[in-house]
């Protein structure tokens, strides 16, 4: 996830370098909260809102940076040694499993109608979040980075040993789908491909997300 092995190898040169871990830490430790935590994180508000009142309380400028970079220093090893244990994985990948199942619910709720028109806002939903659940492991259990093709994507997971089996072809199987459902070709979306591609994301959610 986030290039983790990249940005533990780069925090682990700061972080064994005196001069780099005086000079480089701080704005090292606000990129690596921000990719691994996010922007709006808790985690990175707080280490700048430090960062802001050693400014206040400083003696000076070299006085600052001292204890600036020290509290860099401690931030990234903490960063480091979550990431290193599994932990921020599993809280990302337990929020984006409520997430799913949340559209999965509605997706249900919507198909026990049974008319042309909840299908179709139904396999919008399915469709969208296919396409979601397979970026999100991409991304982090395949290392994917960025949005590239969806087929590339899930060619990443089969080689990563993350889609496995008939998981794979069934995938595949679904691309079509996704497109027409996300670009209304209502003519070539199916009630059944609807059903059968819910019941694949909920297989997932299981085996990947739970």
């Amino acid at each position: 996830m986030h290039n983790a092995e990249n940005w533990i190898k780069r925090a682990t040169d700061i972080l064994t370098d005196v001069r780099k871990s005086q000079t480089e830490s701080v704005p090292f430790a606000v990129s690596f909260l921000t990719s691994i935590y996010g922007a709006e994180s808790p985690q990175l508000k707080a280490f700048n809102d430090q960062l802001a009142a050693i400014t206040r309380s400083a003696s000076g400028p070299s006085n600052a940076l001292h204890h600036q970079s020290g509290l860099a220093v401690g931030a990234i090893q903490n960063t480091v040694a979550e990431l290193q244990a599994g932990l921020i994985l599993g809280l990302r990948t337990l929020v984006a499993g409520e997430i799913f199942g949340e559209l999965v619910g509605l997706a249900r709720q919507i198909l026990a109608e049974q008319t042309e028109a909840t299908k179709n806002v139904a396999a919008v939903l399915v469709a969208a979040a296919f396409e979601d659940i397979i970026r999100r492991m991409g991304a982090e259990l395949g290392g994917v980075a960025g949005r590239p093709d969806l087929q590339a994507v899930i060619v990443t997971l089969k080689d990563a040993g993350v889609l496995k089996g008939g998981e794979i072809g069934t995938a595949q199987s679904y691309l079509k789908f996704r497109n027409d459902s996300l670009h209304a070709d209502w003519a070539n979306v199916q009630r059944s491909q609807v059903d059968s591609c819910l019941a694949f994301i909920e297989a997932l959610l299981v085996n990947h997300f739970s």
